[in-house]
């Protein structure tokens, strides 16, 4: 990773002298990370960083994943109606799935946008099929929560590192791979049925241990096995939980990236839209190791 090099860094160069608000957004422990890394970036760049939006040149979404999450697209539309004095922009985040109206949103509002950058590839590709007008910069950035990299505050974590166990910290949410898997015809039927919420309960249970046994196959560890879903902890436990694993195994994109801060053994397992192999092939590949897991606990060769 280059912040030299990045759009994103280049464009808030470029915006000197302005002020910028820093917008808070529906999210988990891993959009912590990339609201800190988002506040040392700006701090790096002597760009003053203010906490009344009605007094922003330009208000800064931080990134994330907000085109498949409602409640972050109509944090959006928030913004537009709020301040439509400021310039909006989009820090490097997700530009994926067709789940929500995410690209008539863009194309068709009078906003003032000034500019919106992805975090992987594909997501800068669908960015670019938008034909978005010539005033609105695209480009493909970082995420935000590179810039802890070389931070005294993940210096001082990583001499705190211990390795008591194996964590595995996998989501249940809509992005989870567990929905490319056929559903059963009961459940397209009675969607509120009793029927159904087993069904959907017991797709469930027997995907976790499926997904608990291609940990178990792929760590080769007597160490004890933790299972929980970090992410959705308080930040602290978060970081906590990760700083004492010895090898983590995910499917939380930030989850694999605060792990590979502080220098740990991951192994990463897919999700619906590819998010953590595209930020790795991006941000990741030049100066970390991560292995990948196919669906069937099989290695991937990257």
């Amino acid at each position: 990773m280059n912040s030299d090099k990045d759009p994103f860094v280049d464009f808030l160069r470029s915006r000197k002298g302005c002020t910028i608000y820093l917008k808070p957004y529906s999210g988990n422990a891993g959009d912590q990370l990339i609201w800190m890394g988002s506040k040392i970036l700006l701090n790096e760049l002597g760009l003053k960083r203010i906490l009344n939006p009605q007094k922003a040149d330009i208000i800064l979404w931080p990134g994330g994943n907000p085109t498949m999450w409602r409640r972050n697209l109509t944090g959006w539309l928030d913004c537009w109606k709020r301040w439509p004095h400021a310039e909006f922009v989009v820090g490097p985040a997700e530009f994926k799935g067709n789940d929500e109206p995410w690209q008539m949103m863009l194309t068709t509002t009078r906003a003032k946008v000034g500019a919106l950058f992805a975090r992987d590839p594909e997501s800068y590709q669908n960015l670019r099929n938008l034909n978005m007008p010539k005033s609105v910069q695209v480009g493909l950035g970082n995420d935000a929560a590179f810039h802890l990299k070389d931070t005294k505050w993940i210096a001082d974590i990583r001499e705190t590192c211990l390795s008591e166990y194996i964590l595995a910290s996998f989501r249940e949410d809509h992005e989870s791979v567990m929905l490319r898997q056929k559903h059963n015809r009961l459940h397209e039927i009675w969607p509120f049925s009793s029927i159904s919420w087993r069904f959907k309960h017991h797709q469930k249970k027997r995907f976790h241990f499926k997904r608990l046994g291609m940990v178990k196959k792929t760590a080769q560890s007597s160490l004890p096995l933790i299972v929980e879903d970090v992410s959705m902890m308080s930040f602290y436990s978060f970081v906590e939980y990760v700083s004492r694993a010895d090898q983590v195994h995910t499917d939380r994109l930030h989850c694999m990236i605060m792990a590979l801060l502080l220098g740990k053994e991951v192994f990463a397992y897919p999700t619906r839209y590819d998010k953590l192999e595209g930020v790795y092939e991006h941000s990741i590949k030049a100066w970390a190791t991560v292995n990948f897991v196919d669906a069937l606990g099989d290695f991937i060769p990257r």
